[in-house]
């Protein structure tokens, strides 16, 4: 990973986040991700959040009035801009969402926090999920960067 510039800005809104030292193992996974990418100088905002801003962010972009565990939101890359911005994107994550979806799945909230931040970048590199051929790579990428962190497949329920 020479020359990689990757710059990730963690924006803490509900107080209960503080709690994790998982934050270095974050980054790790971001950069390997970002690498396959080809995304290696980029910036990335994470607002870790509660459920009334999620629930309000859900319903103004994605006309959903509930809670979801994360949102991505892909810096627009189509204006006209002289100089591109190195800042893809923001990923916005839902504390009560995942504490409740790591619960109900027997998985550490750590690693399944892990899971959607990368799942959000993801995201924020143009990968989607609406198709099936398209769910299988993002879904192949998230095994083998988690797998390479140490952290077991979050498509199986480990009850």
């Amino acid at each position: 990973m020479v020359g990689s510039n990757i710059i990730i800005n963690f924006d803490v809104v509900n107080q209960d986040w503080r709690k994790l030292e998982a934050y270095g193992l974050a980054y790790e996974v971001i950069k390997n991700i970002l690498d396959i990418c080809e995304k290696v100088d980029s910036e990335i905002t994470i607002r870790l959040t509660d459920d009334k801003e999620m629930r309000s962010l859900n319903k103004k972009w994605r006309k959903k009035n509930s809670l979801t565990n994360v949102l991505a939101f892909p810096n627009n890359t189509e204006l006209n801009i002289s100089e591109q911005s190195k800042h893809i994107g923001d990923i916005i994550l839902c504390y009560n969402v995942v504490r409740q979806e790591a619960k109900k799945r027997n998985i550490s909230f750590s690693d399944h926090m892990i899971h959607l931040i990368l799942h959000g970048v993801l995201h924020l590199c143009g990968y989607d999920h609406i198709k099936k051929s398209d769910e299988v790579n993002m879904i192949k990428y998230e095994k083998l960067v988690l797998n390479g962190v140490g952290i077991k497949d979050p498509y199986v329920c480990y009850n």
